[in-house]
């Protein structure tokens, strides 16, 4: 469903152990724009990128994208790219495509595949996260 904002947050709270990473927080964003969040460390914007993705959940508050809650059809309309890994250190390939499959509805696993296997990749690799985001096979 189409609508004219992309994002739109009302009375958007999120709290960590007592402690607000945002605090009512009202924000409307339109299509075919794009938008940096500026900000001190700990100024809740990366909370608010998580939310938006729908990885964490807000404390109060409502979130919609492209007219919707968070969901599966959210994920096919925005992304997140962290600056650091969030994949557990025990995952392999493997482990990452399957949850990859389980919260995109179009991740493609074939091509997955084919690009580790171009790259000399395994599915039972393991990756580490080097300096400057680049990733190793351990």
């Amino acid at each position: 469903m189409k609508t004219e904002l992309v994002v739109e947050c009302r009375g958007l709270t999120k709290n960590f152990s007592g402690v607000k990473a945002l605090d009512c927080v009202d924000l409307q964003l339109g299509r075919g724009k794009i938008i940096g969040l500026l900000g001190p460390n700990g100024s809740g914007k990366t909370t608010l990128i998580k939310i938006l993705n729908g990885l964490l959940e807000p404390t109060f508050g409502e979130v919609l994208i492209d007219g919707e809650h968070p969901g599966v059809h959210t994920k096919s309309v925005i992304s997140y790219l962290p600056d650091k890994t969030y994949f557990a250190d025990w995952m392999k390939v493997n482990d990452i495509f399957d949850m990859f499959g389980d919260f995109y509805k179009d991740f493609d696993r074939e091509k997955a595949e084919t690009m580790c296997t171009s790259m000399g990749i395994g599915l039972k690799d393991r990756l580490k996260t080097m300096s400057k985001g680049t990733k190793e096979k351990v």
